[in-house]
């Protein structure tokens, strides 16, 4: 359900070959300022949510993401915070 609701928000997989994560999905969504990755691991579990460039992001969140109400508001979040950060 979660891979609904990423599409919903605006995210696509990408093929991300990186030998040391866990297996999984990575899945990001552009904009002029930032990308925004998130990780969902095949077995379930803890998301991961990144900021900045694709190669050089920030860990912004790790932890479950049960709804598409907590999917949107931490995204909402995370783009905040990075609109912040660029205007300081």
């Amino acid at each position: 359900m979660l891979t609904v609701h990423l599409h919903e928000a605006g995210f696509f997989p990408i093929s991300w070959d990186v030998s040391d994560l866990a297996p999984g999905t990575t899945y990001v969504r552009p904009s002029a300022g930032e990308i925004l990755r998130v990780f969902v691991p095949t077995a379930g579990g803890e998301v991961e949510v990144y900021s900045g460039s694709l190669f050089e992001g920030k860990l912004c969140y790790r932890g479950p993401v049960r709804t598409e109400a907590e999917l949107l508001r931490l995204v909402h979040l995370v783009n905040s915070e990075w609109r912040t950060l660029q205007v300081a």
